[in-house]
Protein backbone atom coordinates (compact mmCIF):
# COMPACT_ATOMS: atom_id res chain seq x y z
CA UNK A 1 0.00 0.00 0.00
CA UNK A 2 2.52 2.57 1.03
CA UNK A 3 4.33 1.56 -2.46
CA UNK A 4 1.15 2.49 -4.02
CA UNK A 5 0.83 5.90 -2.66
CA UNK A 6 4.43 6.16 -2.73
CA UNK A 7 4.36 5.76 -6.89
CA UNK A 8 0.92 8.21 -7.14
CA UNK A 9 3.09 11.21 -5.12
CA UNK A 10 5.67 11.16 -7.60
CA UNK A 11 3.63 10.75 -11.13
CA UNK A 12 1.41 13.59 -9.50
CA UNK A 13 5.33 15.52 -9.26
CA UNK A 14 6.30 14.28 -12.35
CA UNK A 15 3.14 15.04 -14.52
CA UNK A 16 3.88 17.86 -17.19
CA UNK A 17 2.27 21.26 -16.24
CA UNK A 18 0.44 22.53 -18.73
CA UNK A 19 1.31 25.91 -19.81
CA UNK A 20 -0.85 28.90 -19.74
CA UNK A 21 -0.79 29.09 -23.84
CA UNK A 22 -2.15 25.11 -24.23
CA UNK A 23 -5.44 25.30 -25.74
CA UNK A 24 -3.86 28.68 -28.03
CA UNK A 25 -2.04 25.76 -30.79
CA UNK A 26 -4.56 25.23 -33.80
CA UNK A 27 -6.31 28.63 -34.06
CA UNK A 28 -6.61 31.58 -36.03
CA UNK A 29 -6.61 34.89 -34.01
CA UNK A 30 -7.69 37.18 -35.94
CA UNK A 31 -6.84 41.15 -35.03
CA UNK A 32 -10.67 42.46 -34.33
CA UNK A 33 -9.29 46.21 -32.60
CA UNK A 34 -5.96 47.83 -32.14
CA UNK A 35 -5.25 50.54 -29.89
CA UNK A 36 -9.19 50.75 -29.17
CA UNK A 37 -10.19 51.23 -32.99
CA UNK A 38 -12.03 48.29 -34.24
CA UNK A 39 -10.15 46.36 -37.48
CA UNK A 40 -12.07 46.40 -40.97
CA UNK A 41 -11.92 42.61 -41.90
CA UNK A 42 -12.06 41.77 -45.46
CA UNK A 43 -12.86 37.73 -44.43
CA UNK A 44 -8.96 36.99 -46.66
CA UNK A 45 -6.22 35.46 -46.02
CA UNK A 46 -4.67 39.07 -45.62
CA UNK A 47 -6.27 40.03 -42.22
CA UNK A 48 -3.86 40.42 -39.61
CA UNK A 49 -3.88 37.74 -37.41
CA UNK A 50 -1.43 35.16 -35.18
CA UNK A 51 -1.16 31.39 -34.87
CA UNK A 52 0.51 29.99 -32.25
CA UNK A 53 2.85 26.72 -32.40
CA UNK A 54 2.91 26.37 -28.84
CA UNK A 55 5.73 23.83 -28.46
CA UNK A 56 8.08 25.43 -30.10
CA UNK A 57 7.31 29.37 -28.66
CA UNK A 58 6.44 30.80 -31.67
CA UNK A 59 3.62 32.41 -33.76
CA UNK A 60 3.23 32.88 -37.49
CA UNK A 61 0.83 35.17 -38.87
CA UNK A 62 0.09 37.80 -41.08
CA UNK A 63 0.31 41.99 -40.58
CA UNK A 64 -2.17 42.93 -42.78
CA UNK A 65 -0.41 42.03 -45.87
CA UNK A 66 3.27 40.20 -45.12
CA UNK A 67 3.67 37.04 -43.78
CA UNK A 68 5.33 37.63 -39.69
CA UNK A 69 6.68 35.50 -37.66
CA UNK A 70 8.51 35.20 -34.47
CA UNK A 71 9.28 33.62 -30.94
CA UNK A 72 7.23 34.24 -27.96
CA UNK A 73 7.67 34.12 -23.93
CA UNK A 74 4.92 33.24 -21.97
CA UNK A 75 4.60 33.10 -17.54
CA UNK A 76 1.79 32.89 -15.99
CA UNK A 77 0.27 36.04 -17.54
CA UNK A 78 3.21 37.94 -19.33
CA UNK A 79 4.24 37.55 -22.69
CA UNK A 80 6.81 38.58 -25.00
CA UNK A 81 7.04 38.62 -28.42
CA UNK A 82 10.60 38.46 -29.79
CA UNK A 83 11.68 40.15 -33.10
CA UNK A 84 9.05 39.95 -35.50
CA UNK A 85 10.29 38.98 -39.07
CA UNK A 86 8.50 39.31 -42.14
CA UNK A 87 7.97 39.26 -46.12
CA UNK A 88 8.30 42.79 -47.63
CA UNK A 89 6.08 42.72 -50.08
CA UNK A 90 4.61 45.87 -51.41
CA UNK A 91 1.22 47.13 -49.75
CA UNK A 92 -1.08 49.57 -50.11
CA UNK A 93 -1.54 49.89 -46.23
CA UNK A 94 2.19 49.47 -45.01
CA UNK A 95 0.58 52.06 -42.16
CA UNK A 96 -1.26 49.53 -40.48
CA UNK A 97 1.12 46.46 -40.72
CA UNK A 98 4.01 49.09 -39.19
CA UNK A 99 1.45 49.79 -36.54
CA UNK A 100 0.39 46.20 -35.36
CA UNK A 101 4.17 44.83 -35.70
CA UNK A 102 5.23 47.86 -33.47
CA UNK A 103 2.45 46.99 -30.96
CA UNK A 104 3.15 43.14 -30.90
CA UNK A 105 6.62 44.14 -29.90
CA UNK A 106 5.40 46.49 -26.73
CA UNK A 107 3.05 43.51 -25.75
CA UNK A 108 3.83 42.44 -21.87
CA UNK A 109 1.03 41.38 -20.27
CA UNK A 110 -2.33 38.92 -21.48
CA UNK A 111 -5.66 37.88 -20.91
CA UNK A 112 -7.18 34.94 -22.42
CA UNK A 113 -11.02 34.07 -22.46
CA UNK A 114 -12.62 31.01 -24.76
CA UNK A 115 -11.87 32.38 -28.24
CA UNK A 116 -11.22 35.85 -27.18
CA UNK A 117 -7.43 36.93 -26.27
CA UNK A 118 -6.28 40.51 -24.95
CA UNK A 119 -2.95 41.27 -25.38
CA UNK A 120 -1.37 44.10 -23.00
CA UNK A 121 0.82 47.10 -22.24
CA UNK A 122 1.18 47.35 -19.06
CA UNK A 123 -2.14 46.25 -18.22
CA UNK A 124 -3.58 48.01 -20.91
CA UNK A 125 -5.26 46.43 -23.99
CA UNK A 126 -3.81 46.70 -27.03
CA UNK A 127 -4.43 43.95 -28.84
CA UNK A 128 -7.86 42.07 -29.10
CA UNK A 129 -7.79 38.65 -31.40
CA UNK A 130 -10.77 36.72 -31.80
Amino acid sequence: MKYILFLSFISLQCSPRLSPDSNWGNQRWVLTEMKGVPVQQSESRRDAYLSFEVNEKRFVGNGGCNQISGNYTIDKNLIRFGEVVSTKMSCNDNEFENAFISTLNSIDHYEASGNELFLKRKRRCCLYLG
